[in-house]
């Protein structure tokens, strides 16, 4: 992740809009280095006696901690350019982006202790997967000559890829809350040439790499705060085809760093990108189930958490999601918790590479404004557990004057808990509830001349399930893609990818079936098609036929 120059003049964009020149204060921001910043980033006097001479920037939150506002404020002054760039491209207007850019400071202020231990572990977790994916020996660390020596990220570079996700979750909350109003994208049809409307000219070429589908969903949910649902509903395609073309997306603009990287710099590129492109390109060669559900539950339920990893970077799932993701996580063997912090370590620092590295001088009245309203709590995220990676961490003491909040965030876990348990619920309960439909509607029909499927269809509770049996093995890498074609004009949408295996081990799970007339399955050569391309094996009528 490249270091953005404080220093710079800010960029304006033409496309955003922005302030009257002069509206904003000058550019300069503190010196930056791999210790930290310059001391004279803020008058020494105003300093908090504990902090170091030079102090880097988790010194500067340990003092906010502290109630240290000199400290705040240098931290502020090293940081804040990053952050209100960000809301430039995230935000429909530039009144919109200062006061989620300050809500993101209010944030750090009110729970500076939390946050600057969060930054601490992420900070570990970050360096020592580096270090282990890179070959790191600790003779051979200390010589700068040393291969991937270069790639070690500085002490900025480790403090921006846990502040920009914490800025866009907040930012992400904001725009589902109603609090802000984000950058108007709209999806454009593939009849008129696909893509999204909108998109700030600042990312365009850094995602020429994805396909107009790929940009459609990390647009949404990224720069617009779209929850994965959201999108689906948005661009008229299957859920699962969602998480699979962020998942995807994020692969490709890996794939794409990673080439940008070993042209410009010696060596291999970013350990961490590599280690989760071959993690990724494993799985694609095992018998591992990729293809996703339409719900996080049974996602996990199939053993895709690492799978997920790339939603969860982007912020495409609601709170209930999330408590679920965490928690599969924080209980998972010690491999997949490795790989899920590797995915999401790696989407976080790519994603930060793309729309983080456009720093704007944020308007010169902002810092004044956090801090003459840092009791202020309403930033649309009120419980962030944390923003870096899931760690155990050592009980933190709460000031008195907060404790009311404890009742509150306790309130919040026991909802959350409940969402959680519905989710579960419902996800577990499918094929239960289509069984016990007394009117559920069979069919039964051959596939492909030799395999026989299937499918159970309950009207009442809008899902339906499909069996197989002795589905006939492919050649090569070809596989089985499940297309479910919409009642209306909407386009045809993709289930995922399947070996006759998969098929006939898991089956299929349908919800929503009232939004479908029909279940297509073909043979495709490349897996995640947009659009059939192959031969036609079975067709299936997702519509109940009327009695009589």
């Amino acid at each position: 992740m490249s270091t953005p120059n404080g220093t710079d003049e800010p960029d304006q964009d033409p496309q955003h809009d922005v302030a009257p020149e002069g509206a904003y204060e000058d550019a300069a921001a503190p010196g930056r280095s791999e210790k930290g910043i310059e001391p004279d980033a803020a008058d020494p006097e105003e300093s908090a006696p504990a902090l170091s001479e030079n102090p880097t920037l988790a010194e500067l939150l340990t003092g906010t901690a502290r109630g240290d506002q000199a400290a705040f404020s240098m931290f502020y002054e090293s940081t804040s350019d990053v952050v209100y760039g960000l809301a430039l491209l995230m935000h429909a207007d530039t009144d919109s982006a200062a006061a989620s850019a300050q809500a993101v400071y209010q944030h750090l202020w009110d729970q500076a202790e939390p946050r600057a231990q969060d930054l601490r572990l992420q900070t570990q977790a970050s360096q020592t997967l580096t270090d282990e994916y890179a070959g790191f020996e600790p003779e051979a660390d200390a010589d700068p000559a040393a291969g991937d020596a270069a790639w070690r990220p500085n002490e900025y570079e480790l403090v921006l890829e846990w502040l920009v996700p914490l800025a866009h979750r907040i930012f992400a909350e904001r725009f589902r809350e109603g609090l802000a109003e984000p950058l108007p994208l709209a999806p454009v049809p593939q009849s008129e040439g696909g893509g999204v409307a909108g998109l700030p000219e600042e990312v365009l070429e850094d995602l020429l790499p994805l396909s107009d589908s790929q940009v459609q969903s990390l647009a949404l949910t990224y720069l617009a705060g779209r929850s994965h649902q959201q999108v689906a509903q948005e661009v008229g395609a299957a859920v699962p085809s969602v998480k699979s073309r962020l998942r995807d997306a994020m692969t490709r603009l890996h794939s794409a760093r990673l080439e940008d990287e070993s042209r410009d710099r010696p060596g291999e590129g970013d350990p961490i990108l590599r280690a989760a492109v071959t993690a990724d390109d494993i799985a694609r060669g095992t018998a591992v189930n990729r293809n996703f559900s339409s719900e996080i539950a049974a996602d996990l339920d199939k053993g895709l958490l690492t799978e997920l990893a790339e939603p969860y970077a982007l912020d495409a799932v609601d709170d209930a999601e999330r408590a679920l993701l965490d928690e599969a996580a924080l209980t998972a063997e010690a491999s997949i918790a490795q790989q899920w912090d590797t995915r999401v370590l790696a989407a976080r620092r790519t994603l930060a590479e793309i729309f983080a590295s456009h720093p704007v001088a944020p308007p010169s009245g902002l810092l004044d404004a956090v801090l003459g309203s840092v009791g202020h709590k309403e930033v649309g995220m009120g419980m962030v557990e944390t923003a870096g990676f899931d760690s155990e961490e050592t009980e933190r003491q709460v000031p008195k004057a907060k404790r009311w909040m404890l009742v509150a965030g306790f309130l919040g876990v026991v909802l959350v808990g409940i969402l959680v348990w519905l989710i579960i619920i419902a996800a577990g309960d499918t094929r239960s509830a289509v069984e016990a439909d007394e009117d559920a509607y069979t069919v039964e029909q051959e596939m492909n001349e030799e395999g026989q499927l299937r499918a159970v269809l309950s009207e009442q509770e809008d899902v339906g399930f499909l069996e197989f049996e002795d589905v006939p093995e492919l050649e090569d890498d070809a596989t089985y893609q499940m297309w479910l074609l919409p009642v209306d004009e909407s386009p045809i949408s993709s289930m995922g990818n399947y070996t006759a295996d998969e098929l006939e081990d898991d089956g299929i799970d349908i919800s929503g079936l009232a939004q479908y007339q029909m279940l297509q399955i073909t043979v495709e050569q490349v897996r995640n098609e947009e659009t059939p391309q192959g031969d036609t094996v079975a067709e299936v009528s997702l519509q109940v036929p009327e009695e009589g």
